[in-house]
């Protein structure tokens, strides 16, 4: 009786190991592209300034079997401009003009909460760029800001490496205490899966 179990014990653990393994790829980097409509909230008070403009990101994660992913993002973020033909300083009448633009190096986070949505966030150094023209001078200044941002997004896979969707994106600059908002489409494409 014995020996009937045991090889009844190892006729089952036999069955049950000798079924193929289903190969499942739990890791990958993804390279994702973003672009799209940026609106920008500040303090300054200029009827002239225009507050919307475009806004870019590239994205490198890294997606491990957890639902949190890990990379680096940079791109480009158009803050705004501003045009006056006819500005009076105490020196006199002249045009002036202006813009700011940010280029963000930010360390990502991004956590699936459904296979296709997912929670985005981020934080690092924006390179402020600043231009201008007043009395046909030209002025230019960089400064550096710690921020960050976080947003949401939607993906829908269009097959096992490309994904497509959008993701709202809100930012956050310390140095000038402003933000933006920013709509974006999204690219995704599958780089390496192990």
């Amino acid at each position: 009786m014995k020996l009937l179990k045991t090889i009844l014990t190892l006729l089952i653990f036999v069955t049950c190991t000798s079924f193929g393994q289903i190969v499942d790829n739990t890791y990958s980097l993804t390279a994702e592209f973003g672009a799209g409509y940026s609106r920008y909230f500040t303090t300054m008070d200029y009827n002239d300034l225009n507050k919307n403009g475009f806004s870019g990101t590239v994205r490198v994660m890294w997606n491990p079997e957890h639902l949190l992913s890990v990379g680096i993002e940079t791109g480009y973020q158009y803050l705004y401009s501003i045009n006056i033909s006819n500005y009076d300083t105490e020196f006199g009448t002249t045009e002036f003009s202006a813009s700011m633009y940010t280029v963000p190096i930010f360390l990502m986070f991004s956590m699936k909460i459904t296979p296709n949505l997912r929670f985005n966030a981020g934080t690092g150094m924006y390179l402020l760029f600043n231009s201008g023209n007043m009395f046909d001078d030209k002025l230019e200044s960089n400064q550096i800001s710690i921020g960050g941002h976080f947003g949401v997004s939607y993906l829908y896979p269009i097959n096992k490496k490309i994904s497509v969707g959008g993701e709202l994106l809100y930012s956050y600059f310390s140095k000038i205490q402003d933000q933006t908002v920013a709509l974006q489409f999204v690219l995704t494409y599958d780089l390496i899966n192990y």
